[in-house]
């Protein structure tokens, strides 16, 4: 198991225990951590420093730590479906961002590893890939804020004159990999099945 003080003497006076504990303790409740975000560097720095010993302390609780270097983020990934289910407006919000971001790296339209969608897209994404019309703007803003607090997207000031835009953050892709979609789908919570369930519930 990781010692927390052994680390804070590695440091020369630096940094603290608590420190490094609050970075363990952030990434495991944010579940992303990104060095260029507000108070986001110190934490960045303290894992990557000690990447091994921060990976098996997550090791233990069935989680993997991945490094993105080239975007400078921290996400940390369940190995097994387990904790709070998504509810199913974030679900559609979310697996539509996967997949537009995936649209915008097949067209390298990507700016320091986000990619942006207008409302306007969104709404017609939901018309064509949902059958749906686009939640109402107070709603959208609640649904990106759920999603920012996993790393995912944020809300941005839009160019024209729509309300805001929304930048698809670089891990969604760990986020929603392969495995977390094979996942959701087990969980009935994939794009072919999402209405199934709505409707279900209107029954």
């Amino acid at each position: 198991m990781i010692n927390w003080e052994r680390l804070a003497a590695q440091s020369n006076g630096l940094y603290e225990e608590q420190d490094y504990q609050q970075a363990a303790y952030r990434l495991m409740m944010e579940q992303v951590i990104y060095a260029g975000d507000r108070g986001g560097r110190v934490p960045y720095e303290l894992v990557t420093r000690h990447l091994g010993a921060f990976r098996d302390v997550f090791e233990q609780f069935g989680m993997t730590i991945t490094h993105n270097t080239h975007h400078g983020y921290l996400v940390a990934i369940p190995r097994h479906a387990f904790g709070a289910r998504m509810r199913l407006e974030e679900t559609r919000l979310a697996l539509l961002l996967r997949r537009v971001y995936d649209d915008r790296i097949n067209a390298v339209d990507i700016v320091d590893g986000e990619a942006f969608v207008t409302l306007e897209e969104l709404e017609q994404l939901y018309k064509d890939l949902l059958g749906r019309q686009l939640p109402d703007r107070g709603e959208m803003r609640e649904l990106v804020r759920s999603l920012k607090r996993n790393g995912m997207a944020r809300e941005i000031e839009a160019a024209d004159d729509q309300p805001f835009q929304i930048a698809i953050r670089p891990a969604i892709t760990d986020i929603l990999g392969q495995t977390a979609l094979l996942q959701l789908a087990a969980y009935g919570v994939d794009l072919e099945v999402v209405e199934g369930e709505a409707d279900d519930e209107a029954a």
